[in-house]
């Protein structure tokens, strides 16, 4: 989540290309823009006010790239507007960037603000867990690790949900991808329907997602051999054959095929 609390943002000393530190005592609107101006050593283009800040914050390429902190010691105490104005633009700002990108934004505000910092982005939030989950799902790359823990805390009933998006193709390619792997890491419910849905994703037209379920299958027929509790309804070396072909002639990356390649050497 970019939005972080902590119970002393003063001692935190986060590493990272920059940290940048709103002081307390900010009781006005020109008083928190000039102290990000210099917290961030905003560009002089900037202009102050909601619209420009949120531009900044999209942008930060005069900062080293890397991850950005801005620490806030206190809640800035101006009006209800301008407060719910202010954490939106962070709240926008800081999810606009995204995994593998060359920067990252991270909000820091102290633990005792938390539900006066939440409040004005109920809106803002899925309020589902399910519809929030599913949101996460939607992140470049893998899900961080508190996410992934949320979903296998739920146990099987998270297993069903991010099967069923599986399944029902409910969702964005990145979406699917990344459903199938917290479905793996959770596959201890249900390893044969997991199973099932492997081969049509396998050749699936969309590399990343084929890519995604690939590796899956590869992984399973490792354990296959060496694991007897992890067995599946892929013992049948001519299925798992023709699948891995059919995959390879469709393109996967050059390491996936050389382990594939392995295993059909091992199949034949």
């Amino acid at each position: 989540m970019p939005l972080h609390f902590v119970k002393n943002p003063r001692e935190l000393q986060p590493a990272g290309a920059h940290v940048g530190r709103v002081s307390a005592g900010i009781s006005s609107k020109q008083q928190l823009m000039d102290a990000l101006e210099a917290a961030l050593r905003l560009p002089a283009h900037f202009r102050q006010n909601w619209d420009s800040l949120s531009d900044v914050l999209k942008d930060l390429s005069w900062l080293p790239a890397g991850k950005i902190t801005l620490l806030h010691e206190e809640l800035p105490t101006f009006s209800t507007e301008d407060l719910g104005a202010y954490l939106r633009v962070l709240e926008e700002s800081s999810r606009s960037w995204r995994l593998g990108e060359a920067y990252s934004l991270d909000v820091v505000f102290p633990r005792s603000c938390r539900h006066r910092v939440l409040a004005p982005l109920a809106d803002l939030r899925p309020k589902s867990p399910w519809r929030r989950l599913k949101a996460e799902l939607a992140r470049d790359g893998s899900l961080p690790y508190p996410v992934e823990r949320e979903f296998t805390s739920r146990k099987a009933e998270g297993f069903d949900f991010v099967m069923s998006i599986v399944e029902q193709r409910d969702g964005s390619t990145r979406q699917l991808a990344n459903a199938l792997s917290t479905a793996f890491t959770m596959r201890h419910w249900d390893r044969t329907r997991l199973a099932r849905a492997l081969p049509s994703l396998c050749i699936h037209e969309e590399p990343g997602l084929r890519e995604t379920a690939v590796r899956i299958l590869l992984i399973l027929l490792d354990l296959n051999r060496m694991a007897p509790g992890e067995r599946i309804p892929y013992d049948d070396a001519r299925l798992c054959a023709a699948l891995l072909r059919e995959a390879l002639a469709l393109g996967v990356q050059e390491n996936t095929e050389a382990v594939a390649r392995k295993h059909l050497a091992r199949m034949s």
